[in-house]
């Protein structure tokens, strides 16, 4: 059986991350921020969250509470994570 070089969350990892989820979500984006500790960019999502809110409608709430679960459980925002999923490799020329 092969051993796996990455480490697996633990239950209690996982369920903090679904609080993070659903708070941010359904509750008030900045939820995962002010759980993991950053109250002020907590507080910055949720005025954020309202705003996009206002101006685009409930997909703005959704993409804004998105942004935050991804920074707060993974430290990168929602465009950067879908931009990495190419490799290096396919972005080089061909040697020839």
């Amino acid at each position: 059986m092969a051993t796996s070089a990455t480490t697996s969350a633990t239950a209690a990892d996982q369920l903090v991350n679904g609080v993070k989820f659903v708070g941010d979500i359904a509750v008030l984006p900045g939820i995962g921020q002010i759980i993991e500790g950053s109250v002020g960019k907590g507080v910055l999502y949720g005025v954020l969250g309202f705003a996009a809110n206002a101006v685009v409608g409930p997909w703005g709430w959704i993409a804004t509470g998105l942004d935050s679960y991804s920074v707060s459980s993974s430290g990168k925002h929602l465009w950067e994570l879908l931009g990495s999923s190419g490799s290096a490799d396919s972005a080089a020329p061909a040697k020839s």
